[in-house]
């Protein structure tokens, strides 16, 4: 098991805390829906593999979430303050 790593700002990647239950997910403002889906899959499996939370730009309440594998895709673990 890897040792946890710095929170992750990840920004306007994910838009909603669905987009961590399912990454290839994108949004109306993803220019690139290919790109988005890849992006978005890439960011939370490096997470789940280095137990970084990540830090979006668009969530109301929490700060951070550690992100952990599901069965399939990710989950959201453990909210930070």
């Amino acid at each position: 098991m890897r040792a946890r790593c710095d929170p992750a700002f990840v920004g306007d990647l994910p838009h909603s805390p669905v987009q961590i239950l399912r990454p290839g997910c994108g949004s109306r403002f993803c220019l690139d829906p290919g790109q988005a889906a890849r992006t978005g899959q890439r960011v939370p499996q490096r997470a789940a593999e280095e137990r970084a939370s990540v830090v979006p730009a668009h969530f109301g309440g929490a700060g951070a979430v550690e992100v952990r594998e599901a069965a399939h895709g990710f989950s959201p673990h453990r909210w930070a303050a």
